[in-house]
């Protein structure tokens, strides 16, 4: 899918052949051009971003052949969701990735500006009907926080609901 400069590539969603080697070698440098990622160890990626790739839970977004953007999301039900919030995001099992209905955003990536464009695209155009969960943080000093993403189809009644429906398991602070 092309949108305006940007190449789309969600083949869960949108469909389409991929080369997993090259979407994760294009993740991979984003991830090195990300001050929350540049320093995770290589062997962390078989665990952490192997998974979302065999599995096509990803966006990636290229703008002129350059990598501008990555995002994945897991489905978790609440055993692993608790886990997932509870502890290292790196004991993420092969098979939590896909394990239930709870969807969360586990990396947003845009280390070259591109945060707001991304989150418009993401909004009205690539998950227009989705409701999720991730969470926010800037580095060790600041507690994480759960926030909460919809997409433009979504009504503010259906929001709330699902919201009411699918509480965090987590008693970390709720924005």
């Amino acid at each position: 899918m092309r949108q305006g400069n940007f190449k789309i590539q969600a083949p869960l969603i949108l469909g389409g052949q991929v080369s997993e080697a090259e979407v994760l070698g294009a993740s991979v440098w984003l991830w090195m051009h990300s001050a929350m990622h540049r320093d995770a160890p290589l062997h962390v990626l078989p665990t952490v971003l192997l998974p979302i790739v065999k599995r096509q839970q990803y966006v990636l977004v290229t703008e002129e052949e350059r990598p501008v953007f990555f995002l994945s999301w897991m489905w978790l039900n609440m055993e692993t969701e608790t886990r997932y919030l509870t502890e290292s995001t790196v004991m993420i099992k092969d098979e939590d990735w896909c394990s239930g209905d709870r969807v969360w955003f586990r990396d947003f990536i845009a280390p070259f500006g591109h945060t707001r464009a991304m989150s418009r695209l993401l909004r009205d155009d690539i998950l227009p009907d989705y409701c999720a969960r991730f969470l926010w943080h800037r580095g060790e000093a600041i507690r994480p926080s759960i926030k909460t993403f919809r997409g433009k189809h979504v009504t503010r009644d259906k929001f709330r609901a699902w919201k009411a429906l699918n509480p965090p398991q987590s008693k970390l602070l709720h924005c």
